[in-house]
């Protein structure tokens, strides 16, 4: 995913929790059916919901204090799956007689892991489970071995590490899948749109406003004094400036805006639903935003500024003619003194001879 404010990771990350959360309510209810039909007693059925609340106040806390942000996975996907695991594990435990209808939940204790685990770490929560189980099957043979079938359960755990192991290995194809799709979408360094992806975007947003949608305009990025910045301190440090322009862009940016990396220290951006003078202002709020944090990180002799070329789309142009308006901006920016924005006018478009 592209670098993007705090506060707005967060976020994504609290609305996947909420979906996590519900699943957990959704299990007190199962809990709850099989507890009114006399399979678990009162207190495993206390017990299990108490868990399970603990688990989801816990995990709340841990995303709203923001320690899962020093986390490799700031979702705690592979904690969550696991307290999942555990709190099943203990329902099965509990219901020897009728604790195999609850293999199935440990399939949705893996569903959290899709889209955020490869399979190595998915086959290990895989190994976790087939453990557990294997450890509820023991103590059942230990302690009540008349309290069912031991080829009965063998024969589930069977089944239950076929399948936990396929499902672990088509989670992990999803998400090498995805990784691919990302490398393809994201620059590398930046964590912006690739030049082509941005074309993309900019394609489907004309056609858009060709419909009667509200105005596009684009804007044209260049870093000034980026080349001394890396001649001086070296290429990191240049690296690091172009990474703090798209931090400092899409801090100001909506969810209905994109960037992209036009080439070098160029950044193309895409304001949808804005007219000439909103882009405007936008871009001031973002060029002065850089000025500061690029002045906090190396000092005012060698702050990397940026210059904006801005143009609003004209309906029924093309891409190319909206892009060198806004290149023919940005040279004017350049030109004319640098760490400045300058607008293109939108005039008219040519009309074919008759």
């Amino acid at each position: 995913m592209p670098p993007g404010d705090r506060n707005t990771d967060r976020a994504r990350v609290l609305r996947r929790f909420g979906s996590s959360a519900l699943t957990s309510l959704l299990f007190i209810c199962i809990l709850w059916v099989v507890h009114r039909f006399g399979l678990l007693g009162d207190a495993q059925f206390y017990i299990a919901c108490a868990a399970t609340i603990a688990c989801i106040v816990t995990f709340y806390l841990l995303i709203r204090s923001g320690w899962n942000e020093r986390r490799k996975d700031p979702s705690l996907s592979v904690p969550m799956m696991l307290a999942s695991v555990s709190v099943n594990t203990y329902v099965l435990y509990s219901m020897p007689t009728a604790g195999g209808v609850f293999l199935l939940l440990y399939l949705v204790s893996l569903l959290f892991g899709v889209f955020h685990l490869a399979t190595q770490q998915m086959l290990r929560v895989a190994a976790v489970i087939l453990l557990l189980y294997g450890l509820v099957i023991w103590l059942h043979w230990l302690h009540s071995p008349g309290s069912a079938d031991l080829r009965v359960e063998l024969l589930q755990w069977a089944v239950l590490a076929f399948v936990v192991v396929w499902f672990s290995i088509m989670v992990g194809y999803i998400h090498t899948l995805m990784a691919r799709v990302d490398q393809a979408e994201f620059d590398d360094l930046t964590g912006a749109y690739t030049r082509r992806r941005i074309f993309e975007i900019l394609r489907h947003e004309k056609l858009r406003v060709d419909r009667g949608a509200g105005p596009l305009c684009v804007c044209l990025l260049d870093l000034d004094n980026l080349k001394r910045v890396n001649d001086i301190l070296g290429h990191q440090a240049g690296d690091l400036q172009l990474k703090m322009v798209v931090l400092a862009v899409q801090r100001e940016l909506r969810n209905i805006d994109y960037i992209g990396r036009y080439g070098g220290d160029e950044f193309l951006l895409v304001l949808t639903q804005t007219p000439l003078a909103g882009a405007r202002e936008c871009a001031d709020r973002f060029r002065r935003a850089l000025e500061t944090s690029s002045t906090n990180e190396i000092g005012a002799g060698l702050a990397v500024t940026m210059s904006v070329g801005i143009t609003e789309y004209r309906v029924g142009e093309g891409i190319a003619q909206t892009v060198t308006r806004a290149d023919a901006a940005l040279y004017r920016a350049k030109s004319g003194g640098r760490n400045r924005i300058e607008c293109a006018p939108i005039g008219r478009l040519a009309q074919p001879a008759a």
